[in-house]
């Protein structure tokens, strides 16, 4: 019995509650809902660059500020997978926009909440970013939750702001026979939209000009113009197994049945029981279902809206007027819906022991609708039915080998061309108390273009084109070996896709305060173009990293040589290095202090083109190299107990140099950071 104390409460002892940690997470796949383990988002190690546009590794180019559209400079032909998804527009927001197949699930022993905040600079020119994460069980097979992720960044140059906000509500169920997994995801984004610098000499040679001009004054080419998205995705799949109950023995051996202890409760002494099952616990094991088959369906429904809308449009930054009004203002909208459905027989692997390989049979239908002006800007939509056919062949249990093929056919129902086939394996070798892992994975896909590729309709951009199918063939292998990874990969592209930057030279009346009574500004365009040749293309990746008692380097290295850079520009070159001291201060802060650059050689890299919201091959007349650039970051990272923050000074090394991601789209200048996530556990 507890005591009482002076307050009549009671004692520190009585009252201590403990609460019970722990959390699981996964993702799954989007066809047919396979449970992937994933690591919860609580690691500490490189937080720091969680809030980079680039991304953790520096691999994305984008047009500087925090959330702006970026591209990938790694290329590996799943960018341009058109039987994935047809809308293209939300690709570049891919840093704050939900993904399907990064949807985290959560399992957790008490209710979790996470509150993290990130933000650098100032109230006038920075950013700030919060996330809100609560996940909770009801029972210890389902789980639910939701997440809100809202950033905005108000930019350093003029008419660079960007806001979003990302959002989903999430519930699981993992019970023997019914599983099941379902979101709903609520996305929504504005870019404002620069154009760039009107010249570039305002970074690269400042010394040219009498005025001293900060990143805000620099003169830029569109003052009142804006990308919006807005997504709605449902998802669910769900599954019901068939198969039988397994009772082993303590040994692993199947036996008819568990034992069991029979006694009659209201007569029998308690200490004879209890001395009963001690002697019979060894031999008492939980029965384990086995699956022998499933039943799958999985559905996704996305109906999803893009706007392009510039309030004060002029003829010095756009080379077409397709409307042919010349109207002082511009609206673009677009709307897509697709109601995906997809049924699946599985049959398992390993009820058996002679069952050594699962088997997935399976039928998608996909609704798809397009919506675009006409020439009287009225909305005209466009509806078209897939039906796609496959099969899976994997191999998941074993300790040495595993693998996993998928082939599948697609039609409108005119036209069964389109194919995709892909696979991986791996081998697992033991070498005394480690093992070589070896992978390998590739496709073959024969796809048309993406619908925006061969239809287009906007008061700037305007495009029906008839375009031949893509044909792919990707091979890569990995070795892995404890810090280090080596990565070959080869590709082959036939009617390569890709958007096309044209530029012109025009003659506009002068701006306001400009002595001249005319002036010469680029006017821009783009449109849809497939290779004339087939494309090759070369990669070799190195992660390798290095431990000196508390010193360590991280390394991701890698090669990559396109065959025509007039079509697939890549750097020869990208790297990312991280350099730091690990230790604990007082035995329970953990401490990272370090530095970390990204670099890549020159290269052509793609231009952003507003009209569309993405990126195009630069003009093949008017095109420059960018690159050959360090941006260097310095940090300290810490984390203790339930707490990770950080202190960060971003691109420490900035100075007059090319610091260029994006033609005519400086990256930030130097900048103090600072971010901090927390765990709640109630």
């Amino acid at each position: 019995m507890g005591t009482t104390g002076r307050n009549g409460g009671k004692t520190e002892k009585d009252s201590t509650k403990v609460i019970p940690r722990g959390l699981t997470t996964w993702t799954i796949d989007e066809r047919f809902g396979t449970i992937i383990p994933t690591i919860p988002d609580t690691v500490a190690h490189l937080f720091q660059n969680d809030n980079a546009t680039e991304g953790r590794y520096g691999e994305y180019n984008t047009t500087g500020n925090l959330g702006a559209p970026r591209t990938p400079r790694l290329y590996n032909g799943n960018q341009d997978y058109a039987m994935a998804s047809q809308f293209v527009f939300d690709k570049p927001y891919g840093f704050v926009l939900n993904s399907v197949r990064d949807c985290a699930f959560t399992n957790t022993k008490s209710p979790i909440t996470n509150l993290s905040y990130m933000t650098q600079g100032n109230k006038t020119n920075g950013d700030d970013r919060l996330r809100v994460l609560f996940a909770t069980n009801a029972g210890k097979r389902t789980g639910l939750g939701f997440k809100v992720d809202y950033l905005y960044g108000r930019g350093y140059f003029s008419q660079q702001q960007q806001s979003s906000i990302a959002s989903k509500i999430f519930a699981s169920h993992r019970g023997e026979k019914y599983q099941m997994h379902t979101y709903y995801l609520l996305d929504r984004t504005k870019n404002a939209e620069n154009g760039g610098l009107e010249d570039d000499l305002y970074i690269t040679h400042p010394e040219y000009f009498s005025t001293k001009y900060k990143p805000a004054d620099m003169p830029v080419r569109l003052q009142a113009a804006f990308n919006r998205l807005k997504l709605n995705t449902l998802f669910l799949t769900h599954r019901y197994n068939i198969g039988f109950y397994r009772h082993p023995d303590s040994q692993g051996n199947p036996i008819a049945k568990t034992a069991e202890v029979k006694v009659d409760s209201l007569t029998a002494d308690t200490m004879l029981v209890a001395k009963a099952k001690d002697e019979m616990a060894d031999s008492i094991i939980v029965s384990t279902f086995v699956p022998v088959a499933a039943f799958i369906h999985t559905m996704q429904v996305d109906h999803n809206r893009r706007y392009y809308i510039d309030n004060r449009a002029t003829s010095d930054f756009y080379l077409h007027d397709f409307y042919g009004d010349a109207a002082d203002s511009i609206y673009d909208p677009t709307r897509y819906i697709s109601v995906r459905n997809t049924l699946a027989i599985e049959m398992s692997e390993g009820f058996k022991k002679w069952v050594k390989t699962g088997m997935r049979l399976y039928a998608t239908h996909e609704y798809a609708s397009f919506s675009l002006p006409d020439k009287a800007r009225r909305m005209q939509t466009e509806h078209y039915n897939y039906i796609t056919l496959g099969v899976q062949l994997m191999r998941e249990q074993g300790r040495l080998f595993h693998y996993n093929v998928l082939g599948e056919l697609r039609t409108t129902g005119a036209d069964w061309g389109e194919f995709n086939v892909e696979g991986n394996l791996s081998f697992n070798i033991p070498i005394r108390k480690d093992s070589l892992n070896i992978l390998a994975r590739g496709f073959v896909r024969n796809e048309t273009p993406a619908y925006y590729y061969l239809h287009f309709h906007s008061a700037t951009a305007w495009w029906d084109v008839d375009l031949s199918k893509t044909f792919r063939t990707r091979i890569e292998g990995e070795l892995r070996w404890r810090k280090t990874r080596l990565t070959v990969g080869a590709e082959t592209i036939q009617n390569f896709t890709f958007w096309q930057q044209i530029q012109q030279m025009g003659t506009t009346a002068a701006d306001e305060g400009e002595t001249p009574a005319a002036t010469s500004k680029t006017l821009y365009g783009v449109c849809p173009a497939q290779a004339e040749k087939n494309v090759q293309l070369l990669q070799v990746g190195l992660q390798q990293d290095f431990t000196f008692g508390p010193l360590n380097w991280e390394n991701r290295l890698t090669l990559q040589k396109s065959s025509d850079d007039k079509v697939l520009p890549l750097p020869l070159f990208n790297g990312w290095s991280n350099l730091y001291l690990l230790f604990r201060i007082a035995k329970v802060l953990r401490t990272e202090i370090g530095a970390d650059v990204r670099y890549f050689t020159r290269y052509y890299a793609p231009a952003y083109v507003p009209m569309i919201g993405g990126y195009a091959v630069q003009d093949a007349e008017h095109r420059q190299q960018l690159g050959n650039y360090p941006w260097v970051n310095i940090y300290a990272n810490f984390h203790l107990k339930h707490c990770r923050f950080y202190v960060m000074m971003g691109h420490v090394n900035c100075g007059n140099g090319n610091y260029f991601m994006t033609p005519h789209y400086p990256t930030n200048q130097r900048v103090l950071r600072f971010g901090i996530s927390w765990n709640f556990f109630n």
